[in-house]
């Protein structure tokens, strides 16, 4: 089987077949928003993402979520001496791991950290393949409106490649996230 066939699987299993955390059951869902741009003057692209994420467990200051990002990167890379398009479009699963600490009253500073595979409309960038690996770090403060929902907004560094040694065009970026967490 291909390597293409083997990540579609691994992705249908990470989304759909791996259930809650055993002893631990929440409704608790967080939408993330982030834009970033790159940090290389060879790789001129700005990714606008979204993460639908659900609380799978939990501990006084560490959450863990699972869900789906949906990615949308546009721009050019420099690639063999050309500019070339790298738009394109993509979606997989991801897990976000936050460890968060109380400052004062209604708010708090956490750490998130976040990793998934996606899969891509394109070989994206341009000479790479139909997937990558999209890891995500940076901190956030997160306002509490109710013991139910808060808002939270953040600064965010991102790494997308193939994971391959020998062709691997990924690309850094960083920017802005924010999110709204709501437990339904």
């Amino acid at each position: 089987m291909s390597r293409f066939k083997w990540l579609v699987v691994l992705n249908i299993l990470l989304v759909c077949l791996l259930g809650q955390s055993s002893g631990y059951a929440s409704d608790s869902q967080i939408e993330l928003w982030d834009y970033t741009t790159s940090n290389d003057n060879e790789r001129d692209l700005d990714t606008t993402s979204l993460h639908i994420l659900r609380q799978i467990s939990a501990t006084d200051h560490r959450t863990l979520y699972r869900g789906i990002t949906i990615t949308r990167p546009r721009g050019d890379i420099f690639w063999d001496d050309e500019t070339h398009n790298s738009s394109a479009v993509g979606a997989g699963p991801v897990y976000l791991l936050r460890y968060e600490q109380p400052q004062s009253g209604k708010l708090s500073a956490a750490l998130d950290v976040s990793g998934g595979i996606l899969l891509y409309n394109k070989k994206f960038p341009y000479g790479g393949q139909y997937y990558n690996f999209m890891w995500r770090i940076g901190p956030q403060l997160i306002y509490r409106m109710n013991e139910h929902s808060y808002i939270n907004i953040g600064y965010t560094l991102m790494h997308v490649s193939n994971g391959l040694r020998t062709h691997n065009p990924g690309y850094d970026s960083h920017g802005i996230s924010w999110g709204f967490v709501a437990k339904f």
